[in-house]
């Protein structure tokens, strides 16, 4: 049976924001990036998080100096797929077209993007675009 993916709690996704932001980052430093980002959160529980990051692989961490400096091991990409897939899993049946429509339905796309979608489904089913006559 294959592993299943590391579970990311929305906390620990926010924690992770920073590293990917920073690059790298130390207990105090992300706790002071997420409190000017309106997170209360204390010191104790970014360690907290920052461990069990760590504990799941997602990140690791210098110990040669006095204070931990933490890097994360997974890029944004990789957990945005990670992300989605399951929310098509759990919500869509595993069908992607689904929340497709959904996305598209409830939520209205600027015209640059919406030009970039019709690309993406012209080159999926071998229609070409629709080009202006002058």
């Amino acid at each position: 049976m294959a592993k299943r993916p590391p579970t990311i709690p929305d906390s620990e996704l926010d924690v992770l924001k920073v590293l990917w932001d920073k690059g790298q980052a130390t207990v105090r430093e992300a706790l002071e990036t997420l409190r000017s980002a309106g997170r209360q959160w204390s010191y104790a529980t970014v360690a907290t998080l920052l461990d069990r990051l760590e504990t799941k692989g997602l990140i690791t961490s210098d110990r040669s100096d006095l204070a931990f400096v933490y890097r994360p091991t997974i890029s944004s990409q990789e957990v945005r797929q990670k992300r989605v897939t399951s929310l098509v899993d759990k919500l869509y049946e595993g069908e992607p077209g689904l929340l497709v429509l959904h996305l598209l339905k409830s939520h209205p796309l600027e015209p640059a993007q919406a030009s970039e979608v019709r690309a993406v489904l012209d080159q999926m089913t071998g229609s070409p675009s629709k080009k202006k006559s002058k």
